[in-house]
């Protein structure tokens, strides 16, 4: 019996994913993953027109992957701190385990990441919603004092994105880790003195 169509494409996509991840997208090759995918070439075709739209697949699924385990861990938080807390550090730690959205995007930032960042608006957008609905039950309950919830969540957004940018450049998780902890603090405690 044949292997269903979508059982097929979801096999390039992990053997793509896999091999992105170990040897980023310049140094995988096409013939390798059709190789390791056990496909011949025309199977790959009637999936996918060349590697790098193989790639930007990969990476919308990473971006999907991030979006979900953001609201995983905002759902299961008790608290608004809480949700703000676990919002910042599953993306900082998604970050390290999302290879091919960072770690290959890294490799290739000049050329791939304007297309990268086109398919991440769509789930920036979705966090920010995250984000802004975590803020307004906070002020609802009486843990925040945000006087502008849309717009205070788009910045903790673009702040957590900076915060990625600088991983993507840098590779260092552990100064992002506190990178996070530092935006933390100022989120809930503000930087005026009191």
């Amino acid at each position: 019996m044949d292997e269903p169509l979508t059982d097929t494409r979801e096999r390039i996509i992990a053997t793509a994913q896999a091999l992105f991840g170990r040897f980023g997208l310049k140094k995988t090759t096409l013939d390798e993953i059709i190789r390791r995918a056990n496909i011949a070439k025309g199977t790959f075709y009637k999936y996918f027109s060349n590697k790098e739209v193989l790639f930007m697949e990969v990476v919308t699924r990473e971006s999907a992957t991030l979006t979900a385990l953001i609201r995983e861990a905002v759902r299961e938080a008790p608290t608004p701190q809480d949700k703000m807390t676990a919002y910042l550090k599953v993306r900082v730690r998604a970050v390290a385990k999302l290879a091919n959205l960072y770690e290959v995007t890294r490799e290739t930032v000049s050329e791939y990441w304007p297309r990268c960042e086109g398919i991440r608006e769509s789930h920036l957008l979705e966090e920010q919603q995250v984000i802004q609905s975590v803020l307004e039950d906070g002020v609802a309950e009486g843990t925040f004092d945000v006087p502008a919830p849309r717009l205070t969540a788009s910045a903790v957004v673009i702040a957590a994105r900076g915060l990625e940018s600088s991983w993507m450049l840098e590779a260092n998780l552990l100064e992002i880790e506190e990178g996070a902890d530092i935006l933390l603090e100022v989120l809930f405690k503000g930087i005026l003195r009191r």
